[in-house]
């Protein structure tokens, strides 16, 4: 019997697991992929510039950092184990993965991150065709890049810092944005703004084309209506991604706006026992950073713990 089950390996899991064994609770994380999250998953080789105490440090090698101390704390850690099914019983949970395995826990922390996300699609002819034939939505190692011309989709940090994480390896990179206003941080936007990356605002991909690979991209400018080809050897497609907590839900948690795990300002939701933090959860002027995530599993897990042991100050 665990005190503690984390669903989720990623650097907000790691942060519940870490604070959860510092106040002496048997702790387990389940990860369903690899532990890391993110940082391992999505952009392994991208620097991150705004974690307090690295000025710059490789995700990879962050998300390492928090796997590590979590491990060392003393959190029993298990990957491949993707969490299907959540059961209340009289005193505890009882957890099932996709293994068949089975953990039964006395208070469940969600710290699903985006893990239970698909990338959102530009629905253009061409993109199912070349997708993974140089039709990207994450970017696994920018050495695959090495010399090719790089079209980047999107306005956000992750379409800007990809575009930065990829200027130094690629013959050319060019960013198309939708809109004439990035929606990403201020420090993101100088930074692209002051070097060689080619901006094309106002304007839309609506078609991929290639014989087996990239090889150009129509692109649509919706205010002059003209559309011109691109030659492309590449097309990284950064416009966001959708979530699928159908099973969350099966788990007797209320969600938000069907994206998002409602929860109070202690982390707790709507079901007694589970406590959720990070990218999966949404409350006004949240900011989706490993920071921030790291903050809410602080406190999921305080509140955990005044459920389980009832100090005298709680």
């Amino acid at each position: 019997m665990y005190d503690v089950i984390v669903v989720g390996g990623g650097p907000t899991g790691c942060t519940a697991g870490l604070y959860a064994r510092t106040r002496d609770l048997h702790t387990l994380i389940l990860e369903a992929k690899e532990f890391g999250g993110q940082l391992k998953t999505l952009y392994p080789t991208k620097s991150v510039y705004d974690y307090p105490s690295y000025i710059a440090i490789e995700a990879e090698d962050l998300g390492r950092l928090f796997v590590n101390h979590a491990r060392e704390a003393g959190c029993e850690m298990k990957y491949g184990e993707e969490v299907v099914e959540i059961a209340r019983r009289k005193r505890d949970f009882l957890v099932t993965t996709t293994n068949h395995a089975e953990y039964e826990g006395r208070v469940i922390i969600l710290a699903l991150g985006w893990g239970l996300f698909t990338p959102k699609l530009l629905n253009v002819p061409g993109e199912a065709e070349l997708d993974g034939h140089g039709v990207y939505y994450l970017i696994p190692d920018r050495r695959l890049f090495r010399g090719k011309r790089v079209v980047i989709v999107g306005g956000g940090d992750s379409a800007l810092e990809s575009a930065l994480q990829l200027m130094s390896t690629a013959s050319k990179v060019t960013v198309i944005h939708r809109r004439d206003v990035f929606r990403a941080m201020e420090k993101n936007v100088d930074a692209v703004k002051r070097s060689p990356i080619e901006l094309k605002l106002n304007c839309e991909v609506t078609e991929i084309q290639g014989n087996g690979v990239v090889e150009s991209a129509i692109v649509y400018n919706n205010q002059t209506l003209e559309r011109t080809v691109m030659d492309a050897d590449a097309v990284v497609v950064q416009v966001g991604f959708l979530m699928n907590l159908d099973r969350v839900q099966k788990w007797g948690v209320q969600l938000e706006d069907d994206r998002h795990i409602r929860v109070h300002a202690d982390m707790s939701t709507t079901e007694p026992g589970i406590f959720a933090c990070g990218d999966v959860v949404s409350y006004p002027n949240k900011d989706k950073r490993i920071v921030t995530g790291a903050g809410e599993a602080v406190t999921a897990v305080m509140s955990a713990y005044k459920l389980l042991r009832s100090p005298y100050w709680a």
